[in-house]
C-alpha cells in the first residue's frame, strides 16, 4: 500500500473506528516537545492535578490511599508533592485490581498481562487515551529518524496476539498498514531463506523488535551467506530487553551500517523514553512523572535508581507511582537537538534467552513465560531449560487462586511450543532464586550457552 494512502486514509479511519484520537495527540506532542523544562514542569503539574482529582473521585483503591495519606489532589501544588503518596508495586496492584479501575471509562477498558521484568505475571487494563498517547509517543519518536506513520515496518516481535491470530484478517490488516510481521518467537536455520525472501520483497524502511532476536537472526543470515544490507531498512528500533553495545555494533553492520536505536517501555508502563540522533534518551515528559529512587528517596543526578512512574495519561487504570523495578540513572541538562524533553541513561537490566527445542529451533523466552503468566495464581516463576529435552519450571502460587489443572496447563502448553518428547517439571516452592549479580532472569537457558548464544549479560558484565 502507498505510504500516503496509510498514513492520510487508512490508519486515521482505524483509529476513529476504535475511538483513539491518536493524530490530535501526536499534533500535541509535535509541539510540546519543543517547550522548555520549566514550561513542560507546569504542563505536567497540571495534568498531574487532573489525574489525581479523578483518582480521587472515581478510582475506589485511589480514595482510599488519598484519604490514609491524608494527601488532598485539590492542593497539590508543586511535582514534588507526589512524594507524599507510597509507591506502588506489583504485589498492590495484583491484590486490589478491581478496585483500581474506573469502570465508567469513555470507550471501555482493555485487558493486558505481562511477565514483567521480574518474573511476576501482572494483569492490568488500558482505556483508549493512554492507547493513543503511547501510539502518538511512538509515532513522534520515529519521525526523529525519518520514519513517518504509513512507512513500511517489519516487526521481529511476538505476543499471546500474534501467536493465536496468523490468520488471513491479521495479513490483511498488516497489509494495509504497510507492516510484516515475522515471529520472534521461533527461529531456526530453516526459517532463515524464507525470512529473507520475505524482507526482500517487503523492502522495510524500519526494523522494529527484540535486540537479541534481531541480532541473532542478522547472525544466521550471515553465516548461510546471506546479505540485509540491500533489503532497504534505514534504521533499526530496539525496545523490550537491553541493548548492548555489541548487539548494536552487530545489528547495524548486517543493515549496512544503519542506526540502531534505543527505547525503553514496557507494556504496562508503556512508551517512556527514546533516543534522538543525539544518541540522547529522551523521556516524555509530557506523559509521565519519572522518579528514579534509591531505598525510597531520590537517586542523585548521575547515580543509578529504581524508576518509579506515574503514567499521566493511564486513566482508565491509574498508575501512581509505578515500581517498575528497572534501574537507570536521570540525565543532566537538555539535549544539544534542542527538545526540552528531560533525559536519562539506558536502562539496566530486563535481559532474557532463548530456548531451543529439540528440532533445532530457536525461540524467544517469551514463547514459554506466556505459557505460565497467563494462569491465574501464579505469584512468581522462573522457567530453566537444563537440557534441549528438559525443562523446569520454579513457580510460587496462591493456593487459593492456582487451578487444580495448572502444572498439566503449563506441561501441555511447553510441550505444543517446543514438542511433545520435552519433560517439563512443575516445581512448587516458596522462593525464587535471583542470580549471583543479585538480577533476575525469569528465562535461563543452558542450553542456549552451551550452544555459544551467550546471555548478554556475559559482555562487558
Amino acid at each position: 500500500m502507498h505510504p500516503w494512502m496509510v498514513k492520510n486514509i487508512i490508519f486515521p479511519l482505524h483509529e476513529r473506528i476504535l475511538g483513539r484520537k491518536t493524530f490530535a495527540y501526536l499534533r500535541r506532542l509535535e509541539k510540546e516537545q519543543w517547550l522548555t523544562p520549566s514550561e513542560l514542569d507546569a504542563l505536567k503539574l497540571e495534568k498531574l492535578k487532573a489525574l489525581l482529582v479523578h483518582g480521587a473521585k472515581n478510582i475506589p483503591f485511589y480514595a482510599k490511599r488519598f484519604a490514609e495519606a491524608g494527601f488532598d489532589p485539590n492542593r497539590l501544588s508543586a511535582l514534588d508533592d507526589l512524594k507524599k503518596l507510597p509507591l506502588l508495586s506489583k504485589a498492590e496492584i495484583r491484590k486490589n485490581l478491581q478496585e483500581m479501575l474506573w469502570k465508567a471509562c469513555p470507550g471501555g477498558l482493555h485487558r493486558y498481562n505481562t511477565g514483567g521484568s521480574t518474573g511476576e505475571p501482572l494483569v492490568f487494563y488500558f482505556d483508549r487515551r493512554r492507547q493513543a498517547y503511547d501510539a502518538a509517543a511512538r509515532a513522534m519518536c520515529h519521525r526523529w529518524w525519518g520514519i513517518d506513520i504509513g512507512d513500511r515496518e517489519l516487526y521481529l516481535w511476538g505476543s499471546p496476539l500474534e501467536i493465536t491470530r496468523q490468520d488471513r484478517i491479521k495479513d490483511w490488516r498488516d497489509a494495509l498498514t504497510n507492516q510484516l510481521l515475522l515471529s520472534a518467537f521461533e527461529l531456526s536455520e530453516k526459517q532463515v531463506p524464507g525470512f529473507v525472501e520475505k524482507i526482500r520483497r517487503f523492502r522495510p524502511k524500519c526494523v522494529f523488535g527484540y535486540p537479541s532476536t534481531i541480532d541473532l537472526f542478522g547472525r544466521m543470515a550471515e553465516t548461510q551467506g546471506y546479505r540485509l544490507d540491500s533489503s532497504g531498512v534505514k534504521v533499526v528500533f530496539c525496545t523490550a530487553e537491553v541493548l548492548y553495545d555489541h548487539q548494536r555494533r552487530n545489528i547495524s553492520r548486517y543493515f549496512g551500517g544503519v542506526p540502531v536505536v534505543d527505547s525503553y517501555g514496557s507494556r504496562e508502563g508503556g512508551f517512556i523514553n527514546h533516543q534522538c540522533p543525539r544518541g540522547t534518551y529522551h523521556i516524555m515528559d509530557p506523559n509521565y512523572v519519572i522518579e528514579f529512587l534509591q531505598d525510597g528517596m531520590p537517586a542523585k543526578p548521575g547515580e543509578t535508581g529504581e524508576i518509579v512512574i506515574t503514567h499521566l495519561d493511564a486513566w482508565g487504570m491509574p498508575l501512581i507511582r509505578y515500581r517498575t523495578g528497572d534501574m537507570a540513572s536521570s540525565g543532566e541538562g537538555v539535549c544539544e537537538c534542542g527538545r526540552g524533553l528531560s533525559t536519562m541513561s539506558a536502562v539496566q537490566g530486563r535481559s532474557t534467552d532463548f530456548v531451543v527445542t529439540p528440532d533445532g529451533r530457536w525461540q524467544h523466552g517469551l514463547s514459554v513465560i506466556y505459557v505460565v503468566r497467563d494462569i491465574e495464581g501464579v505469584d512468581q516463576f522462573k522457567i530453566i531449560q537444563d537440557e534441549v529435552d528438559r525443562m523446569r519450571v520454579l513457580i510460587k502460587v496462591h493456593p487459593d487462586l492456582y487451578p487444580p489443572d495448572g502444572d498439566e496447563r503449563i506441561q501441555r502448553g511447553f510441550k505444543k511450543r517446543m514438542g511433545q518428547n520435552v519433560d517439563v517439571s512443575v516445581e512448587h516452592v516458596d522462593h525464587i532464586p535471583s542470580e549471583a549479580s543479585g538480577k533476575y532472569r525469569y528465562v535461563v537457558s543452558h542450553v542456549a550457552q552451551r550452544l555459544g548464544v551467550r546471555h548478554p549479560e556475559g559482555e562487558g558484565a
